[in-house]
């Protein structure tokens, strides 16, 4: 697989002309035309002056027609190319993107290296401001994003990957693969330098447990909307296989760390949490049921290989429940999660097949999710995800078990 984003001689050869910068900012997703690329340089020469001290700016924008030598000494702007991500492999789109910023500013020194994937019509100068600030202004060393959601938005995040790196790693991250990141120079120097297919760690899902693992300095912004589009069940799958298979070969590296941990901690937090009205309509209950449902009839050889016999049969129960009684227990889906994480350890069937397996199963919880009435407003959603959150932690020792004896149960 080629990089997404290549670094031309000619844009070396400008990096050495540029020699040193305190940030660089890179937008890893291209802008969609030059209104978006407009916008981009202006927030960023906006961002730029709202810190006490100024930096020396660097901005990786693709699309960006730069002079050869800018005139603003402040603000250096690099016309990296970049073509529209796959939607059918974003992950590894943003993954191969983030490495080349970084490694930019890698050569460039930089105290702060700001990556940046959502639309600049989104944004406003204080997402660059509140994430490279705690880094330039307090010598944080990574700083996440929060973002303002509906409740029916980023539900991978809110289901997995914050209540599960949680759990595992101790630290309450909620939005584990950003993917809007600011790294400083001590981390940066830690993001593997190759791009493409032959890198075998992935820069966005090592960012935090690396972070962590190292004892640096971690915080999180509230930055403000960020929106995705919604896809449909294939689309689901194919996310869920582009997230999840980075998320658990991490947690495989990481093992001798995470049976160490106890417990989690919060992080300090800048900006203030912001919620969203809710969208017109909601999930399609009934179309995520029927989904769960085939599930159940369709790949129980698959799951019999991956869960518990006591797991199956509380999903095979749920399965057969009416829509007005259909809750996923959180400490049963926590299971599911944990499960899944260890049979792709153990390589118990083909990798690609087990992480799609699992949709069924997501959606189920999507569902379950859905319908909870304790959800019906955004402190019960929030009351909701700590009631998640303390099932995975409350679940570690099933999980931990399972990883060090895991010929203790064969299904």
């Amino acid at each position: 697989m080629p990089d997404t984003i290549t670094i031309t001689q000619e844009t070396r050869e400008r990096v050495e002309r540029i020699g040193t910068a305190d940030l660089v900012i890179g937008f890893v997703v291209p802008p969609k035309d030059q209104q978006a690329i407009d916008r981009a340089i202006a927030i960023s020469r906006a961002a730029i002056t709202g810190f006490a001290q100024p930096p020396r700016a660097v901005l990786i924008c693709p699309g960006a027609d730069a002079p050869a030598e800018s005139a603003d000494a402040s603000l250096q702007i690099i016309p990296m190319p970049g073509p529209p991500l796959d939607p059918l492999n974003l992950v590894q789109g943003f993954a191969d993107a983030f490495r080349s910023v970084t490694n930019v500013a890698r050569t460039l020194a930089a105290r702060a290296c700001a990556t940046i994937a959502a639309d600049p019509s989104v944004m406003d100068e204080n997402w660059i401001i509140r994430l490279a600030g705690p880094i330039l202004e307090s010598d944080y060393d990574l700083v996440a994003p929060c973002y303002a959601r509906h409740r029916f938005e980023g539900l991978i995040n809110r289901g997995i990957l914050y209540p599960l790196v949680r759990a595992l790693y101790g630290r309450r991250v909620r939005n584990p693969f950003g993917p809007d990141f600011c790294l400083s120079t001590r981390l940066v120097e830690r993001v593997p330098s190759a791009t493409g297919s032959t890198a075998r760690v992935h820069p966005i899902a090592s960012l935090l447990p690396e972070a962590i693992a190292s004892g640096m300095q971690i915080c999180q912004a509230y930055l403000g909307v960020r929106s995705y589009p919604v896809p449909d069940d294939a689309g689901v799958s194919a996310l869920l296989t582009q997230i999840l298979g980075p998320l658990f070969a991490e947690i495989e590296r990481r093992a001798a760390f995470l049976q160490r941990v106890r417990g989690s901690q919060p992080v300090e937090e800048y900006g203030v949490a912001t919620n969203l009205p809710e969208p017109d309509s909601g999930a399609d209950v009934s179309r995520l049921m029927e989904t769960f449902q085939n599930g159940t009839r369709n790949l129980q050889e698959i799951w019999s290989i991956v869960l518990p016999p006591s797991t199956l049969v509380e999903l095979k129960r749920l399965s057969r429940a009416p829509a007005a009684a259909f809750r996923m227990d959180d400490e049963l889906w926590a299971r599911v999660v944990y499960d899944f994480a260890l049979a792709y350890r153990l390589r118990s069937i083909n990798r690609d097949h087990l992480l799609r397996a699992i949709t069924p199963l997501y959606l189920g919880w999507v569902a379950s999710y859905a319908m909870n009435p304790d959800n019906a407003t955004p402190e019960g959603a929030e009351s909701l995800l700590e009631r998640l959150c303390a099932a995975y932690e409350n679940a570690r020792p099933y999980f931990v078990a399972r990883w060090r004896w895991p010929d203790r149960f064969n299904p």
